[in-house]
């Protein structure tokens, strides 16, 4: 599990594609769970993934609220994380790092 989290934090691709497929299943979700069109279902996950939660829609509906709080915790706790960690080493310098000259 580290070394798959480790390969996706690494390509921001794949961080990107986790985004795209987790909106996108969160607002099918949420479409399909609280009888709201597919349009309300981008909102909701939209709003809920950047952590702004307007409250303007929210699920009323039990296995919704579930599905509501799975999502949150994947988008704080797996996605974000790594965005964070693929910035901060494209940033990060490493000064010890052995060039080739002082490796021959």
């Amino acid at each position: 599990m580290k070394k798959t989290l480790m390969y996706v934090a690494n390509r921001f691709w794949l961080i990107l594609c986790c985004y795209l497929v987790s909106l996108i299943l969160g607002a099918s979700m949420f479409a399909w769970l609280e009888q709201k069109s597919l349009a309300d279902g981008f909102w909701w996950a939209s709003v809920t993934s950047l952590t702004i939660g307007y409250g303007d829609l929210t699920p009323v509906t039990a296995a919704g609220r579930v599905m509501g709080i799975i999502f949150g915790h994947f988008w704080i706790f797996m996605v974000i994380p790594m965005i964070v960690a693929n910035i901060i080493m494209h940033l990060v310098e490493d000064k010890h790092l052995f060039t080739d000259e002082e490796q021959r």
